[in-house]
């Protein structure tokens, strides 16, 4: 290590007394801060301006009262709110799924119905299957474990949209099968509801089930209830006990997102998994525990983080998905809200530039919401699990 010796005959310059020596040691140097966390700063303020200057654009854009990007500013000459409220013209409330009813061509709410309802099934059922997956193959052992799990790996290489054809002739094929959906009156599916539920609530009461289990009869027992008093003020209300299956219907959409993410949800979970200590497996196969009991009591309640993130990441996917709901759904009352907007920018001179700005602020509000309610989530479910 090199020493630095200082020349005896070069004075070293110190203050005098003591206020002038603590002024003298915090007395800053800009080209030092600059150098260490100056630039740091720097880059963080050109990365924000990058980021929030389209937004900002599009902000701008919803209320400014002249459709043109040619003459747009970023601060509009006139502020007008006529951008939203043209959104929902000819939009009212109803009683049934959706719970409203649009005479526009473009129904924005009907849009954001579909997303939501799409995105909510599809990443539920995508999550059970993904869990089920990741357990038995971090936790079982069986021949051809790490071939399925290869598989799975090169199969997610390819995009799913690169299938189209094959899907578009597959929901073709079963639309001639499941061409029309199952439906009948309200009363005919409430009856045995309601029956289950009384059943239910008689044996959380006469058998030996905990206060959890006793309250969750409770409350399935009262959303029943609600579903019964929906009967009696709409017992003629069709209840579709099963859907219809093909092109231009969300059942064949949520199939075909079913087999998009569960391979790379899989990885995760599994990934996951295998932090999560094997001793509390064995410890409960000691008290007699089945692997059911292992999965859905000590390893689903400890996996709780990923799933969420899993659930969170694969819904905004879901929620911004483009292409196939493009290519699958043709129907304007059936389009997600991806798809819906493009059908004001479907013309290059009769684009509506602050419809399609102020929609585009709507539909991101919900994702907005997520982010900041669960983000505290999101960081904890990726750092991994906790050691016991």
């Amino acid at each position: 290590m090199a020493t630095f010796e200082h020349d005896s005959t070069i004075p070293l310059e110190r203050p005098a007394s003591d206020a002038a020596r603590t002024e003298y040691v915090r007395r800053p140097n800009p080209g030092r801060w600059l150098r260490e966390l100056g630039w740091r700063y720097l880059v963080g303020f050109l990365a924000l301006v990058f980021a929030l200057y389209p937004i900002v654009w599009i902000i701008s854009a919803s209320f400014n009262s002249v459709d043109s990007l040619t003459t747009a500013r970023l601060i509009p000459p006139s502020v007008t709110l006529d951008n939203y409220t043209s959104l929902f013209d000819g939009c009212s409330w109803k009683l049934g799924m959706p719970p409203f009813e649009c005479a526009s061509t473009t129904p924005i709410p009907i849009w954001l119905w579909n997303t939501v309802k799409i995105g909510l099934i599809a990443s539920t059922i995508q999550l059970v299957l993904s869990s089920f997956a990741a357990y038995s193959f971090s936790r079982m052992k069986w021949s051809g474990r790490r071939v399925g799990l290869i598989a799975i790996l090169l199969i997610q290489m390819f995009p799913q949209f690169l299938a189209f054809v094959a899907l578009f002739l597959l929901l073709d094929g079963l639309e001639e099968t499941f061409g029309e959906p199952l439906q009948v009156d309200l009363w005919v599916a409430v009856i045995p509801l309601a029956v289950l539920a009384a059943g239910v609530i008689w044996m959380s009461r006469r058998g030996d089930w905990d206060a959890r289990m006793q309250r969750n009869a409770a409350i399935f027992g009262g959303v029943v209830a609600l579903i019964v008093a929906g009967a009696i003020v709409a017992p003629t209300y069709g209840v579709t006990l099963f859907p219809k299956i093909g092109l231009g219907t969300h059942t064949g959409l949520i199939i075909v997102y079913l087999g998009g993410a569960i391979g790379v949800n899989t990885w995760l979970i599994k990934g996951f998994m295998d932090s999560i200590p094997y001793s509390l497996d064995e410890a409960a196969r000691m008290d007699g525990a089945t692997d059911w009991d292992i999965f859905s009591k000590i390893i689903l309640p400890l996996a709780k983080p990923i799933l969420i993130v899993i659930f969170i990441l694969t819904f905004v996917g879901l929620y911004n998905e483009f292409i196939l709901a493009a290519i699958l759904v043709q129907d304007v009352e059936q389009f997600t809200f991806a798809t819906g907007l493009n059908l004001f920018v479907d013309s290059e001179y009769a684009a509506k530039w602050g419809q399609l700005s102020a929609a585009a602020l709507i539909g991101m509000t919900p994702i907005l919401i997520i982010f900041w309610a669960l983000q505290d989530r999101i960081v904890s479910g990726l750092q991994g699990a906790v050691k016991g």
